[in-house]
């Protein structure tokens, strides 16, 4: 493996979606070996809400799970973050899942079990994807800065910390930095798998711009938002 990968993974959290607790287990220690951590999930609904909590860098997941399947779990995904790594593990091929899955943008559709030398070129291959999409800081102007690595906003050398709720819905606007996000398409990616009161965008919004007490975030009327 390429060491600027061996960096990039070692500075990387990876999601392990897998209902099988051995195999979970013993996949979790030998990726902690190339990592810097593993979160764990057993079904796929347990994997959604991990991923929303700790923003990991790499989703690796089974495909049959219980509650929420490997697929469906993608797409959810896929409609917040087009360009997360995503790896599936499969004790067989499943044709119809296949041609689904080109549209989703696989690392790739792996067969359990995984040598480890197949597991390290597919890290590279993730490592890469990383390194590629990485945009470390954004100079939003007037010495205003967002980190993408800490997640966090920069404002004047001051540092100041966002919810993941606040990190999502402006990585949202960023991703298309100076383009109107409609309101609607943010709720989409926003509250997926919540029930959200029509107010809940405007008071995000509220209260992230009073914690910025800085004008980067524009609204038009009545449509969305923007970042220019």
């Amino acid at each position: 493996m390429k060491e600027r990968c061996e960096i990039k993974l070692k500075k990387s959290t990876i999601l392990l979606a897998e209902d099988e607790e051995n195999l979970r287990n013993s996949f979790k220690k030998i990726l902690l070996l190339y990592v810097n951590e593993v979160y764990t999930a057993s079904d796929g609904e347990e994997a959604f809400e991990i991923y929303n909590r700790c923003k990991p860098d790499i989703l690796i997941t089974d495909l049959k799970m219980p509650k929420l399947n490997g697929l469906d779990l993608i797409k959810i995904i896929r409609k917040e973050n087009e360009n997360i790594p995503i790896i599936v593990t499969s004790a067989y091929t499943d044709q119809s899942f296949l041609l689904e899955s080109i549209k989703l943008s696989l690392v790739e559709y792996a067969i359990k079990p995984i040598r480890e030398i197949n597991l390290s070129q597919l890290l590279e291959s993730c490592a890469n994807i990383l390194l590629k999409n990485s945009k470390t800081i954004i100079n939003l102007g007037n010495q205003n800065f967002y980190d993408y690595d800490n997640k966090n906003f920069i404002s004047k050398g001051n540092n100041i910390l966002l919810t993941n709720k606040e990190i999502s819905f402006f990585e949202i606007l960023l991703a298309h930095k100076g383009t109107l996000v409609t309101k609607s398409d943010i709720e989409d990616k926003l509250y997926i798998y919540e029930e959200a009161p029509p107010s809940a965008l405007k008071n995000l919004v509220f209260k992230l711009r009073k914690k910025l007490k800085v004008d980067v975030i524009k609204s038009v009327s009545k449509l969305g938002y923007i970042i220019e």
